[in-house]
C-alpha cells in the first residue's frame, strides 16, 4: 500500500502545484493558461477520485443506437403495417421501454 500512498502524494502535490499556477494566472490576467491550470486541475480531481475510490468507472451500452437493434425495431415496426393497432400498441410500448424516445420511427 507503500506505492498506492506514494502516487496519491504525488497527484496531491501536483494538484497543489497546478492550483498555484492557477492562482498566478489569475492574478497576471493570462485566461489561457488559467483555463488550461483548470483543465489540468479537473483532471487531477478526477484522477484523485479515481485513486481515493470516490469515482467509479463504468461502461454504459445505449442499446437504442446500435444498428442491429434500429433494424430489427424498424423491420417490427414495417412488419406490423397491415395491422394499425396492433402497429400502433408496439410503437407505444417501444417509446416507453425506450424512455420516452421512439427513435425516429412514426407512431402512425
Amino acid at each position: 500500500m507503500a506505492d498506492a500512498d506514494s502516487l496519491l502524494e504525488q497527484v496531491s502535490a501536483l494538484h497543489r502545484r497546478t492550483l498555484a499556477i492557477l492562482g498566478n494566472a489569475e492574478v497576471e490576467g493570462e485566461h489561457k493558461l488559467a483555463l488550461a491550470a483548470i483543465r489540468e486541475a479537473r483532471s487531477n480531481l478526477e484522477l484523485l477520485g479515481r485513486l481515493m475510490g470516490e469515482l467509479k468507472q463504468e461502461t454504459v451500452i445505449n442499446v437504442l443506437i446500435l444498428p442491429d437493434y434500429i433494424a430489427a425495431r424498424s423491420a417490427l415496426v414495417a412488419a406490423l403495417a397491415p395491422f394499425p393497432d396492433a402497429r400502433h400498441a408496439v410503437v407505444e410500448a417501444l417509446a416507453t421501454a425506450e424512455g420516452g424516445r421512439n427513435n425516429g420511427q412514426r407512431g402512425e
